[in-house]
């Protein structure tokens, strides 16, 4: 039998693999006025977790900075997506 980890262990062991928000930007969503909302939509929804974009027509990763930190609700990924198309979002 093993021993359960002393109190406080799991949120430490959480807080060593921090959960970010990828958002997927394809070539056709490239444009300014679309990357605006995106980043006015983001701003409204603060919360504890870092947003990176990934370029799909470059293939590189864009860590925002933390004045991005969301909090990915349904309704936030909902409204990301309607601007950058279905499945363009992942937390992990």
């Amino acid at each position: 039998k093993q021993a359960a980890p002393p109190p406080g262990r799991q949120a430490a062991a959480d807080e060593a693999k921090p959960q970010r928000v990828f958002v997927k930007i394809s070539a056709d969503c490239e444009q300014p006025d679309k990357l605006l909302q995106l980043k006015a939509l983001l701003k409204l929804h603060k919360g504890p977790l870092a947003v990176a974009l990934f370029y799909e027509s470059s293939n590189k990763l864009l860590a925002l900075s933390d004045q991005y930190l969301i909090d990915p609700s349904k309704d936030l990924i909902r409204m990301i997506e309607t601007i950058m198309g279905k499945d363009s979002v992942r937390v992990k």
